[in-house]
């Protein structure tokens, strides 16, 4: 009987450390990572091309799982989907495409905003791309990377929230001759996932975070039309175009 009840504490104990390590989470929002705000719609009323309000910040995060010592780079899948049977051309972000130099992509935070974590502390850098569209979406990647070598002493603790990247989307070609429809349609933005990379051979290796912290997207123009919960990941395609950005 007792060493029944010793290997039932034992398995106990086990499972509670398990449980306490957690697979870390997303979150999204616009202009910053948590708290209120930031805020997770954005109303725009698309009747500009340039001026105040009119650069658009989505900001991803994530909580960090256990064991993120020596943290190099992130690798992040976005999904945009708006509300009709096709992309709405006003996000058509890439080459040869409507609005080809609209989204840009950004790891600085040394600026702010300063409510979670910067790891990347102004030394990394970053690519951003879009692929075709598929139907009425569109997939974004991108890739956020330390200097070879480099990690910040410490890493980061498990359970921190940590900014990740922000993804810019100007509103150039909204108004007037040329300019892309669509700005006023419903759309939903998702933070599909984050793979943490760590340097070879470091304990606990890299970390693929796929499920929410608190709340995964955002949505453009009230999300009207796009039905954020029941998403349909776009098609997967391989990290070449942005990669290429760093060779």
């Amino acid at each position: 009987m007792k060493k029944s009840l010793l290997m039932t504490c034992a398995l106990v104990a086990l499972t509670a450390g398990i449980a306490a390590a957690g697979p870390g989470g997303l979150n999204l929002g616009w202009n910053d990572c948590t708290g209120d705000p930031p805020s997770l719609d954005r109303v725009f009323a698309c009747n500009a091309n340039t001026g105040a309000g009119t650069t658009h910040t989505l900001v991803g995060s994530f909580v960090a799982p256990c064991c993120v010592t020596a943290a190099s780079a992130n690798e992040v899948v976005m999904d945009v989907q708006t509300s009709g049977l096709v992309l709405a051309r006003w996000w058509e972000l890439r080459a040869g495409l409507c609005r080809p130099a609209s989204l840009t992509g950004n790891v600085d935070f040394t600026g702010g905003p300063f409510t979670c974590l910067d790891y990347w502390a102004g030394f990394a850098s970053a690519g951003i791309s879009s692929d075709a569209p598929s139907g009425n979406r569109i997939r974004i990647k991108v890739l956020a990377a330390l200097p070879a070598g480099h990690a910040q002493i410490g890493g980061i603790a498990e359970g921190t929230e940590t900014y990740s990247y922000k993804a810019n989307v100007n509103s150039a070609k909204t108004v007037g001759l040329g300019s892309c429809t669509g700005c006023l349609d419903g759309a939903c933005i998702v933070l599909n996932s984050i793979k943490i990379n760590q340097p070879v051979g470091t304990p606990g290796g890299n970390k693929f975070i796929s499920a929410p912290a608190t709340r995964n997207f955002a949505t453009w123009q009230g999300g009207v039309g796009v039905d954020c919960y029941g998403k349909t990941p776009a098609r997967n395609s391989t990290w070449g175009s942005v990669k290429a950005l760093y060779r």
